[in-house]
């Protein structure tokens, strides 16, 4: 792809359309020109403008290999650049959001640069239509469409529109699909041949090897922001200094292992060279721990090691934290969907280091209408609990009550289960929490 497509030139134009709108709409607003000018001013921040120039330099690089194997040539240069631009340096304003689960980011990544969609989407923008045809209908249609199914998801009506959006870009969808099928039988050559190849893989081939780049990037933001903080920890400058040192010798590229040892000291205050060293060795043997479990007897509880990944699967780990006896520690919780006030899950272990002693599960809902869509989901995650922690599963009562919202305490393999339904009306839409605990017998 050497030149624009009309699809393109289509989006540039509206693209060139809104920014004139926006200047010229500031020229007559105040308010919205400081806050124009303010945007401005962010985005030549040094830490910006430095982290533009090292993803650049980094693209340019492997480009530059790619070019020196024969893969990429000057032809790719209109890809690359549309790659650069919403990929590269789109993730560099979206890193707040992927350091808070990188794992899963750079594995979801790597699948979709390779799934069925990217085909899909590849194939929907290799065939278009006549530049004034993509202007005034498909661009606008698709990008309205679009708009409203993200954000149609708050009540039964929107949800209904929301569906007949989605129904609408499916069938735009198909429309390109089958005229791309008959552009191909009419002309193959457009489509078979080592042109198109290029098209297709280039954003992939850069893809994957951006990740790397990205995740030490990641890794330096967070070194950068842990010695920034270990001021309002560390009083001894010295001492600074030589932490931040021994932190990069004892953790190198081990994030969680930092995060751990960081979440640490804010509740042990480190004042001389000994407890910093102490502080090594603690995270260290915990991690250790962790690499070799062993088992406690059930009747004492659950391994803290062990309970901290029950529901592992499900993305909801906990992290054991020395603040004290019998103290809470939870997951991050989970959002089950995109609404302002999100339905949530939450595991928590109850314990110390020696043995955890009760297990929970709560799902929070802000929209009662919620309980049956998510009421499977939730009985699924306890299920998954029961068989880590006791090797065994809910039976049919169990599921029962919990269907019908039937508090119940029952006991299995000596350790009793309950299950609360609470709902609460002090707030103008009424909420509610279901609270499944596994626990030693009072």
């Amino acid at each position: 792809m050497d030149q624009f497509n009309t699809r393109e030139l289509a989006s540039i134009t509206w693209g060139a359309i809104l920014v004139i709108a926006l200047i010229f709409y500031s020229l007559k607003n105040a308010h919205l020109r400081d806050s124009l000018i303010g945007v401005i001013k962010a985005f030549f921040q040094i830490k910006i403008i430095t982290s533009i120039l090292l993803i650049t330099t980094y693209v340019l690089l492997s480009v530059f290999i790619l070019y020196q194997i024969k893969i990429w040539d000057f032809s790719q240069l209109k890809n690359t650049f549309f790659w650069y631009v919403f990929f590269a340096i789109g993730t560099m304003f979206s890193l707040s959001t992927i350091k808070e689960n990188s794992h899963n980011f750079f594995i979801q990544t790597i699948k979709s640069s390779v799934n069925l969609s990217i085909v899909l989407q590849f194939i929907i923008n290799f065939h278009t239509f006549n530049f004034l045809l993509e202007l005034i209908v498909l661009i606008p249609l698709i990008t309205l469409l679009s708009i409203i199914s993200a954000v149609a998801n708050q009540t039964k009506d929107q949800i209904l529109v929301k569906k007949l959006c989605d129904f609408l870009l499916t069938l735009i969808f198909l429309i390109f699909f089958i005229y791309f099928i008959i552009q191909t039988f009419k002309v193959p050559l457009t489509f078979i041949n080592y042109q198109a190849l290029q098209d297709f893989f280039i954003p992939i081939i850069l893809t994957i090897l951006y990740l790397p780049f990205l995740w030490f990037f990641l890794l330096y933001i967070k070194y950068e922001e842990i010695f920034v903080r270990l001021q309002l920890h560390m009083n001894d400058r010295k001492l600074i200094i030589l932490t931040k040192f021994l932190v990069i010798i004892n953790f190198r590229t081990q994030k969680d292992l930092i995060d751990e040892w960081f979440h640490h000291i804010k509740i042990h205050k480190i004042e001389n060279y000994k407890q910093l060293i102490d502080s090594f060795s603690l995270i260290k043997h915990r991690k250790a721990k962790r690499n070799k479990l062993s088992d406690t007897p059930l009747d004492v509880g659950w391994s803290v090691y062990q309970a901290e990944n029950f529901l592992s699967a499900y993305e909801l780990q906990v992290k054991y934290s020395d603040i004290g006896d019998e103290i809470w520690f939870g997951s991050k919780l989970i959002k089950l969907d995109d609404d302002f006030n999100p339905s949530t899950l939450t595991y928590y272990i109850q314990g110390h280091e020696d043995a955890v002693k009760q297990l929970k599960v709560k799902l929070f809902l802000y929209d009662l209408n919620h309980i049956p869509k998510y009421l499977s989901i939730y009985i699924e995650v306890i299920n998954c609990l029961v068989r880590n922690s006791l090797q065994g599963s809910l039976n049919y009562n169990h599921i029962d009550n919990i269907y019908n919202l039937e508090n119940f305490s029952d006991t299995s393999h000596d350790k009793l289960l309950e299950f609360q339904y609470e709902k609460f009306t002090h707030s103008v839409k009424p909420t509610c929490e279901l609270s499944f605990s596994i626990k030693n017998p009072s």
